[in-house]
């Protein structure tokens, strides 16, 4: 593997990159992650990405480790062994591991002691946007059973990767979560539905991540090429009468939706806004 990882200022070949057994985001998940985009070795909404970072460790009081010029030197640092030219930077901060053990209690849930804080970084491959055909996918729905902050970036994400798992199984490439009737986001993407030309997502709250990609696609491709978008809250049911449905994420763009529970988006064989809002997410990241 010629992959490297970043852990506390050290570069490691991937396969021998480890961290504590005892630091607490092992233990608790007690941390916050950021993924940023490379495309064509361009990272995509760096600035962005980093702000959300800063405020998901603001989220769980938990100190920055670096300042800016630090951690983009630190990236620069680690990416000098990166030979890809698609790829995603993965970020992780947890609170770590206690600097000692001198009263031998190895594991308590109260973050009582003076810890060692733990940034690792890593890279990995990632497909190419330029010049790809649309894709079109299918979805699952699922009711949304993680916890109220949602809009951390947290490393807590064990119903995210166990819906994912399920959508999987069932020839699905996102699992769509439904909190009392509503739709609130996928398990690794920002929901979107057409209906009548007009497009529709859910208002930022503490149930959906505020995602970087997503508010790029509001307003760089949305809002800045003519079309109309609300922000309001839809249930399942309006969802799967939509016109046509997308999502996106940060290493996919936008991606439509063609069938969700094994029914067919209405519009799935003429999705035209969909379309055309990949195509413009395209062109403005080639």
């Amino acid at each position: 593997m010629i992959n490297k990882v970043y852990i506390n200022g050290d570069i490691y070949d991937a396969n021998d990159a480890k961290v504590s057994i005892f630091d607490r985001g092992y233990l608790f998940s007690d941390g916050v992650y950021e993924l940023i985009p490379y495309f064509d070795s361009k990272p995509f909404l760096m600035e962005e990405h980093y702000l959300r970072l800063q405020r998901s460790l603001e989220m769980i009081e938990l100190e920055n480790p670096y300042n800016k010029d630090k951690w983009f030197a630190n990236i620069e640092k680690l990416l000098k062994s990166c030979h890809f030219e698609n790829y995603y930077l993965y970020i992780q901060v947890t609170r770590g591991m206690p600097r000692n053990f001198d009263d031998n209690i190895l594991r308590e849930h109260a973050a009582t002691k003076d810890y060692q804080t733990c940034i690792s970084m890593f890279y990995s491959k990632i497909n190419s946007l330029k010049n790809k055909k649309t894709l079109s996918t299918k979805a699952i729905t699922m009711e949304d059973k993680r916890w109220m902050q949602c809009d951390i970036k947290s490393v807590s994400l064990l119903y995210n990767s166990y819906a994912k798992t399920i959508a999987h199984k069932k020839g699905a490439y996102e699992a769509i979560l439904v909190r009392d009737g509503y739709v609130t986001e996928g398990c690794s993407s920002n929901v979107f539905v057409i209906k009548d030309n007009i497009i529709y997502t859910s208002p930022e709250s503490n149930l959906i991540l505020p995602g970087v990609t997503r508010l790029f696609v509001i307003n760089d491709v949305i809002k800045d090429n003519g079309y109309n978008i609300r922000f309001e809250s839809f249930s399942e049911d309006e969802m799967l009468n939509a016109d046509e449905i997308f999502i996106t994420n940060s290493t996919q763009g936008i991606l439509p939706i063609t069938h969700v529970n094994d029914k067919l988006v209405k519009n799935n064989n003429n999705s035209k806004i969909s379309q055309k809002l990949q195509e413009i997410f395209i062109s403005k990241i080639s």
